[in-house]
């Protein structure tokens, strides 16, 4: 059989295991960790590695879930598909909308970001100009053929594994050895100076949790991609058995020796990001612009992979008859080019933003992703109990079954309520949370008047 043969959606099936899973590592690893982590350090000081590990926690319970269903069953909704069938078509309608503006306005902080990180050596340039020119061409890449989109996306997240590497190796020798520090070793001491672990309390762990969980949100998106891959039920069985632990191995390993290298007071009363920083302070600032270019590509990279994902769930809605069905249209690469256009659309309006408010934009656009993506992986979780209830009852042996069931898929769901609690709570993410609140009952009402009828009268 052909290898790029098509799925059933029309959609070509051209993606490899090997880009799947750096595609899949590659849309995390964006400047959520290399530039968002430092505003995260500011609110919580060390403790924000608490925050790191919690939150890794409740990614790696959500993509054992979803692994469970996606193994079975492999389609570009994937779990908008799986919350339609199990939960309802209401409840399948809104997480699909809530996950597209999720991407959206994910892509929007990053691209606000990336605007801060040219500064490094433009600071007089606007800060909106890179992410405009960025779009431009991110937008121009998801209109080529699946295959090259995630031959580009490979290598892009191979570029970031290698910064994180280069990164750890020297975090490492300046902790134990001192070998840039005059032969001084500091060990964990940073960990507990300047007013200690936990220096603005709990209150701080709180306040950070919503640029962490944004950090790890998208992880899903290895799911989305199940239908456009080659064999998908032996993919996907590999991706799912390392994806979560290679990103969460990343994360916390590198925020670990971040707070080891720096006194926390030190990474917040630098501009950029502290991953630039350690090459400046060990004495290689040409490394230090090395690695700020890294990060912009990576930033780059998880745009890409963004629109990628918000344009496959529009197609798959608009497939499904929920959204017009010109949003399904396919051009010559068997890509959904309108889906794309619409979706790099919504993200212009992040440009706009960054435009008037180019020093506020990052936290405030994270943070109503952070809610739309808490709102995704608890349906999720409920999606996969039911799941897994129902083919219980039916004596059905799944491929890919969740172990330490039900307990593993509650755990979770009271980790995210712990989340969503520290969202809503914080003073500083609080007011934008109500961006995502708005699109959720606008998504409900759209359902409620366009589409309840029509599902009732099947």
């Amino acid at each position: 059989m052909n290898d790029e043969r098509k799925s059933s959606e029309g959609l070509r099936r051209a993606l490899t295991n090997r880009q799947i899973q750096m595609m899949a590592v590659g849309g995390v690893l964006g400047v959520g960790l290399f530039y968002g982590s430092a505003l995260a350090v500011k609110l919580s000081g060390p403790g924000v590695l608490l925050d790191f590990v919690l939150c890794g926690i409740i990614a790696a319970i959500v993509m054992r879930a979803l692994g469970e269903m996606t193994v079975e069953n492999p389609v570009s909704g994937s779990f908008r598909q799986y919350a339609h069938e199990q939960l309802g078509p209401g409840i399948g309608f809104v997480t699909g909308a809530m996950w597209w503006f999720y991407w959206t306005a994910t892509v929007m902080s990053e691209l606000a970001a990336i605007g801060k990180l040219i500064e490094y050596w433009f600071p007089a340039f606007p800060a909106f100009a890179p992410g405009l020119i960025a779009l431009i061409l991110f937008t121009l890449s998801n209109l080529l053929a699946v295959q090259i989109f995630g031959e580009l996306e490979y290598w892009f997240a191979i570029l970031k594994v290698f910064t994180v590497a280069i990164f750890m190796i020297f975090g490492v020798l300046l902790v134990t050895t001192g070998l840039f520090e005059g032969g001084h070793a500091v060990w964990f001491s940073n960990l507990f100076i300047h007013g200690g672990f936990l220096p603005h309390g709990w209150v701080g762990v709180l306040a950070a949790m919503s640029l962490v969980v944004q950090a790890y949100s998208g992880i899903e998106t290895l799911a989305v991609e199940s239908a456009e891959s080659k064999n998908p039920g032996k993919l996907m069985t590999r991706a799912f058995r390392t994806v979560t632990f290679r990103i969460v191995f990343i994360y916390i390993g590198s925020i670990f020796v971040m707070l080891l290298a720096f006194p926390w007071t030190y990474i917040v009363s630098h501009t950029g990001s502290p991953y630039a920083m350690l090459f400046s302070r060990i004495g290689i600032p040409l490394a230090a612009g090395v690695v700020n270019l890294l990060i912009i590509m990576s930033g780059l990279s998880s745009c890409n992979t963004g629109l990628y994902g918000g344009s496959r769930m529009l197609f798959s809605m608009a497939r499904d008859r929920d959204l017009p069905a010109l949003a399904s249209s396919l051009n010559k690469n068997k890509v959904p080019h309108i889906a794309v256009w619409i979706t790099a659309l919504m993200i212009s309006v992040g440009i706009l933003v960054t435009y008037l408010a180019p020093n506020s934009v990052y936290v405030w656009i994270t943070s109503a992703s952070a809610f739309a993506s808490l709102w995704t992986w608890g349906v999720i979780l409920v999606s996969e109990l039911r799941f897994r209830k129902r083919a219980n009852q039916g004596g059905r042996l799944l491929q890919y079954a969740m172990p330490w069931w039900p307990t593993l898929p509650i755990l979770g769901l009271v980790l995210l309520a712990v989340a969503l609690y520290a969202i809503v709570t914080s003073p500083l993410t609080q007011i934008s949370v109500f961006s995502g609140l708005i699109f959720l009952v606008l998504a409900w009402l759209y359902y409620w008047f366009r589409l309840r009828k029509r599902d009732f009268a099947k």
